[in-house]
Order: structure tokens, then C-alpha cells, then sequence
């Protein structure tokens, strides 16, 4: 009687392990990467501002949050987020605020933007020269968030000139760019924002400079540092732009919870509006 006792104990306990077991593969995670990052600007336009985002990456799927944000960019407010499930091919703009989502059309964004900068007929017309690229460093960059990374530098030099109505000003451009890129981590998801190439516009002049060689990169950036000198050609008035950006913390063994690329249910799509900029002088 004892051991019919025992074992109907036995098959209860395993069935409660069982049970729990069922209920934690019900809530399915990925291993993946958990990453976060500070981006600063500091210009003549855009003084000051400064953008942390916290992302999550797994394969092509990805969630970028904004966490704080003193730019006067809408879309970076704080606590939304951007997610894909394709590596960026397509985006979601997800606002919890307003329980709403938008997607996100980076190439009609772009192309209006190369149309603008194509010329609007005799209004407007922006020219690029050809760039002169210099590659000024090629060596070990240490770790940056604990990853190893691989640190170059490049000298960009062109002219750009900008007429309306026939009337306009040139200016000699020198910018100096710092990478410090991984090939540690591979996942596509990691290019929705840290990506060193920024995207085709339409206009071929602007195209063929963002396309030089610094941007045939190895790799993602875990940071990266520019220095643009504007010079005007006509009153010699030089402006200095500084930007960065730096991966503060990466976990490339995290465990990320499936709903973490779930638009929630009850959101409701809305129409992407353009994005709002405060004025700063």
C-alpha cells in the first residue's frame, strides 16, 4: 500500500513539473541582443540635443525605444518605439501614448527629400562636387561596450552650392569621421539604428558622396565620431558641426520576450504625419 502511495506521489509531482513547464514554453522568448545607446548633436541649427534609445534584437526583428530626448524631432519622444520584423525593410512608428502605429516609408521620405534637393525648376538647385576621401586611420579599437571593435578614420573634402532663382553661395565642406565598428554581431535587426551608411536620397550628387568608400564598412558601428567644417566661399565664415554616437551597453546573450516585436493588440493604425522641427537659431 506504501509504495502504490509513493508512486501515485510521483506521477502528481510530475505532473505539476510538466505543467510548468508547458506554462513557461507558452511564453516564448528569443535569445538575442540587448543593446543601449547615446546620440549628440551639436551645431549652429541643432545645439545641444541629444537622443538614448534601448533596443532589442533578434535575427531580422528588432525594437528601438526612445527613451530620452531633449531634439525637438516628435518621432523621438519618449517611450516610442520603432520595430521591425524584416530587418528594416519595413518600420513601424509605435506611439503606447496614443495606442497608435504608423509605417514608416523611409524611401517616399527620401525620395521627396532628392526631389527637393534635385531642384524644384528654376527655384532651387543643390549641387555636390565629387568628394575627396582620405582614409587617416586603420588599426585595433579596443572594445567599446565590452565588444572588441575595429577603429578607421576617414577625411572627406567636397563643395556643395545651393541657388535660388539663379542666386546662391558655395561652401568647402571638410568632415572627419570616426568608426569604431564589430563583426561580433551579425544580426540584420541591429542595421534598423546602428548603421553607418545612411540611406539613398534620389538626388545622384548627394547619393555618390554617402556612398564613398568610409561606408564600406565591416561590420556594425558601436561608435562613431564626426567633426564637419563648413566654410562659405564668399565671407570666409567657418561653422563647426559635432556629432556622435556610442553603444553604452550591449548584451549580445540577452533573452528577449517574443511580444517584444508584437504591435499590442487594440493599437490602431495612423497616418504618418511629416515629422515636426522646433526652430533654433
Amino acid at each position: 500500500m506504501a509504495g502504490l502511495k509513493e508512486e501515485t506521489t510521483l506521477k502528481k509531482t510530475n505532473s505539476i513539473v510538466l505543467g510548468a513547464a508547458l506554462f513557461v514554453a507558452a511564453a516564448p522568448a528569443f535569445a538575442g541582443i540587448h543593446y543601449k545607446s547615446t546620440t549628440k548633436s551639436d551645431g549652429p541649427r541643432n545645439p545641444g540635443s541629444e537622443v538614448q534609445v534601448e533596443g532589442w534584437v533578434s535575427g531580422e526583428k528588432a525594437r528601438v525605444e526612445f527613451k530620452d530626448s531633449t531634439g525637438p524631432n516628435t518621432m523621438t519622444q519618449k517611450g516610442t518605439y520603432l520595430l521591425t520584423k524584416d530587418g528594416g525593410k519595413t518600420i513601424y512608428l509605435v506611439n503606447p501614448e496614443e495606442k497608435t502605429y504608423g509605417v514608416m516609408d523611409l524611401s517616399a521620405m527620401l525620395g521627396a527629400v532628392g526631389t527637393v534637393m534635385n531642384g524644384m525648376g528654376p527655384l532651387l538647385k543643390i549641387q555636390f562636387s565629387e568628394p575627396k576621401v582620405e582614409k587617416i586611420l586603420d588599426e585595433d579599437g579596443g572594445k567599446v561596450a565590452g565588444v572588441a571593435a575595429h577603429h578607421t578614420q576617414y577625411r572627406t573634402s567636397y563643395t556643395t552650392s545651393v541657388k535660388v532663382l539663379g542666386m546662391g553661395r558655395s561652401s568647402a565642406v571638410v568632415s572627419e569621421q570616426d568608426f569604431w565598428t564589430t563583426t561580433k554581431v551579425v544580426d540584420p535587426g541591429m542595421g534598423v539604428w546602428l548603421r553607418a551608411e545612411p540611406p539613398r536620397t534620389g538626388n545622384a550628387d548627394f547619393d555618390r558622396l554617402i556612398s564613398t568608400e568610409k561606408y564600406k564598412l565591416q561590420g556594425y558601428p558601436l561608435k562613431m565620431v564626426t567633426v564637419t567644417t563648413n566654410t562659405d566661399s564668399k565671407n570666409g565664415k567657418v561653422t563647426t558641426t559635432h556629432s556622435s554616437m556610442e553603444v553604452t551597453e550591449l548584451d549580445t546573450s540577452a533573452s528577449v520576450p517574443a511580444s517584444s516585436f508584437e504591435i499590442p493588440a487594440g493599437y490602431k493604425e495612423a497616418q504618418m504625419a511629416p515629422m515636426k522641427e522646433g526652430v533654433r537659431e
